[in-house]
């Protein structure tokens, strides 16, 4: 089932930053191992911290309350949830002090916390972002944009190794070749001891004694390149798109490339959901007499038919007119608004023939006594 991070802090959807702020430190607190070192507690304990990363983070949290629990978890991995969730800084604050460790992954200070030790940190390239704008039009049917993206690719000098060819591989010098480096700090609940990766060689415990002239030993060099992406039909806006593999190169795996859809404003039209709305401005001649008249759709313009006595307001609904549905298959409407065109100034023969009418009628309501 998928996580529902408002119930796991015990928080309503509405709370604010400072609520779940506040029960994020209180429930942290309870379960930190130090403290609550059952099994149970340790699981619970992760969970708060997933948590947190999301709704104490404003964009996460507004892409989670918009896709669901469910969907939210198939378009963000726990690379993305964690990124940019200082650790460090939130407890530090709560009086808890990693001494200031940098590169901690949530996997290595979870592993610290639990005893389990740290797990080597994977060279994995970091994922990417691209914001595209897209109009109305190219979202109800779908469209194939080229972009230029600036992102590491693997070194052809050394193949992403870091190491000048002909060069040989020795003991790291900051962790004598164990991968790792021990750090003791005193903290909130006594003194700590740490197991980090080690930063140098990325828990390999050796390095290369040249590094790569061309990448400086770091596996990948930038580059600017143009790729097409396919963007399907229906998307809403700020929807991401997973472009596997097409981040930054890492040895261990590509990073992802994400494009992130706005959808520019209509001059015309307004969206709901699949469905469409614009106004169409009707002659009150034609709106009292019937009439037909041109109105925009997504397709260009289409004739319609005003029915006599047509009333201010009245909505007319041209099925299939809309935008294309993600999923599920079919279309949504377009949905007509009709605003009765009263002209500001007549000539003194239109005067005339608008007294004759009121005349008329208010002598037909006369005569069938109604006034």
């Amino acid at each position: 089932m998928p996580k529902d991070y408002y119930e796991i802090l015990g928080v309503p959807k509405d709370a604010s930053s400072d609520e779940i702020k506040k029960a994020y430190r209180s429930l942290a607190l309870q379960l930190h191992p130090d403290r609550n070192p059952s099994k149970e507690a340790s699981e619970r304990f992760k969970e708060v911290n997933e948590a947190y990363a999301v709704l104490g983070d404003p964009d996460k949290r507004k892409q989670y309350d918009a896709y669901g629990p469910a969907a939210f978890g198939q378009h963000y991995s726990q690379e993305e949830i964690f990124r940019n969730f200082d650790f460090d800084q939130i407890f530090r604050d709560m009086g808890v002090n990693f001494g200031g460790i940098g590169g901690m992954g949530p996997n290595d200070i979870f592993g610290s916390f639990f005893g389990q030790g740290p797990s080597r940190r994977r060279d994995v390239g970091q994922s990417i972002l691209y914001k595209m704008d897209l109009t109305l039009e190219q979202i109800a049917k779908g469209t194939q944009q080229d972009i230029t993206i600036r992102h590491v690719k693997r070194c052809d000098n050394c193949k992403g190794t870091g190491a000048e060819p002909g060069s040989k591989a020795v003991r790291c010098p900051d962790c004598s070749g164990k991968g790792q480096v021990v750090t003791t700090s005193s903290t909130f609940f006594g003194r700590m001891q740490t197991v980090t990766t080690c930063g140098r060689c990325g828990g390999k415990g050796r390095i290369y004694d040249k590094k790569c002239k061309v990448c400086n030993g770091k596996g990948g060099v930038v580059s600017t390149d143009k790729i097409s992406v396919s963007i399907p039909a229906g998307v809403t806006e700020g929807m991401r798109l997973r472009l596997e593999g097409m981040g930054d190169y890492g040895a261990e795996g590509n990073g992802d490339l994400y494009v992130e859809v706005h959808e520019l404003k209509h001059d015309v039209f307004t969206r709901e959901g699949d469905d469409i709305r614009a106004e169409a401005r009707v002659p009150f001649y034609t709106a009292v007499l019937g009439g037909r008249i041109v109105v925009p759709t997504l397709d260009g313009h289409r004739e319609l038919t005003i029915d006599q006595g047509t009333q201010q307001g009245k909505r007319i609904v041209l099925k299939g007119a809309g935008i294309k549905r993600l999923r599920g298959g079919g279309i949504g409407d377009e949905i007509i608004t009709v605003s009765i065109d009263i002209p500001k100034s007549i000539t003194q023969q239109q005067k005339e023939l608008i007294e004759k009418f009121r005349s008329s009628e208010e002598e037909g309501k006369k005569r069938f006594g109604f006034i």
